[in-house]
């Protein structure tokens, strides 16, 4: 069932809507920003409960009984005073802004409002933007909407300011670890990673449960130590194993993408080792050796060199370019800046 107790580490938000709806000022729009994976659509999802359970009195803050027809109903996605706006092959379209448009006009059939939840609302297309916020500059007396976005630049400046923005921060990271250990217990086909290098994968997602839950679920946190020792310690004046490692890494776009993420984390674990003298602050928690002795290697402006190539590689991913020339000239830059002992 939806609990504001599920809703960790936005304590900001979260005193917003508790004044909403002590008060009984919900606001007719709001947008839902910040990082994807830390809660917002739930949020939303858990805000439409609690307006509409039957069993909380007007004027107050507290959770929905998750007992009554109308949770039961938000719970599974089957109330009718409560619409799922959600990307068709990537674009809202006008057509489901229309059905919002149609639902405004209409009283709810059994809810106190009726609540509009559109996720990803950076995709809608310019005629469903338009047409929305011709539904925003009108609202309807009972229905509210909530948009929800990790990208509100995507957003006209018009629909923007006719919502209240609600801005949800980055996880901590034991709050992540924690929700992500419920998330892999409901999940019991993914591999549950060792405590470890749960922690590790929680860097890696940068406060995002959805993030991190998609880093471990992609595997990229294994076989990293040879990776990353592969890379650092290429053989000067052997071109050889240098091309055969461009040709493994660049047989799996995708792979080579999350492996290039990976790199860079582990250059970013190296300048701070660098810059502190410590392990204190590292992501790669568990190749604290690998951070100190690479850190004895290069230089400062070496780390900031290598870490454009891969913002660049990268870059050169995304348009297409081919995979094995970008692999190696970023592997001869790595040999370059002393990757070589």
């Amino acid at each position: 069932m939806l609990h504001w107790s599920q809703i960790r580490g936005q304590e900001r938000p979260l005193d917003i809507l508790k004044t909403a709806l002590n008060t009984g000022r919900v606001h007719h729009a709001y947008l839902f920003t910040g990082l994807q994976g830390v809660g917002k659509f739930l949020t939303a999802q858990t805000f439409a409960a609690v307006v509409n359970c039957a069993h909380r009195p007007e004027g107050e803050f507290r959770d929905a009984c998750g007992e009554c027809s109308s949770c039961r109903k938000i719970d599974g996605r089957q109330h009718p005073d409560v619409l799922f706006v959600e990307p068709e092959k990537g674009r809202i379209k006008i057509a489901q802004i229309r059905e919002i448009q149609k639902a405004a006009m209409k009283a709810p059939y059994e809810g106190r409002f009726r609540i509009v939840l559109i996720d990803d609302a950076h995709t809608m297309t310019e005629e469903a933007a338009n047409a929305l916020l011709k539904t925003l500059e009108e609202p309807s007396k009972r229905m509210r909407l909530i948009l929800v976005t990790d990208q509100p630049h995507g957003l006209l400046d018009t629909i923007i300011s006719r919502c209240q923005v609600l801005r949800f921060g980055a996880l901590e990271e034991s709050d992540v670890v924690e929700l992500l250990d419920e998330l892999l217990e409901e999940n019991e086909d993914i591999e549950r990673p060792d405590a470890k290098l749960l922690e590790v994968a929680a860097g890696y997602g940068e406060g995002s449960v959805g993030r991190t839950f998609a880093v471990v679920e992609s595997g990229m946190l294994d076989a990293r130590r040879e990776f990353v020792e592969q890379i650092v310690n290429l053989p000067a004046g052997q071109p050889v194993p240098l091309l055969d490692l461009a040709e493994e890494l660049s047989s799996n776009k995708n792979e080579l993408e999350r492996k290039l993420d990976v790199l860079k984390l582990f250059l970013r674990d190296v300048m701070l080792y660098k810059a502190a003298g410590n392990a204190d602050r590292l992501i790669n928690t568990d190749l604290v050796d690998l951070v100190a002795s690479y850190s004895d290697r290069v230089s400062l402006d070496e780390l900031l060199g290598l870490l454009d190539e891969i913002r660049e590689a990268q870059r050169l991913l995304m348009r297409n370019v081919h995979a094995q020339l970008i692999t190696e000239n970023l592997l001869g830059n790595f040999r370059r800046h002393g990757a070589s002992a």
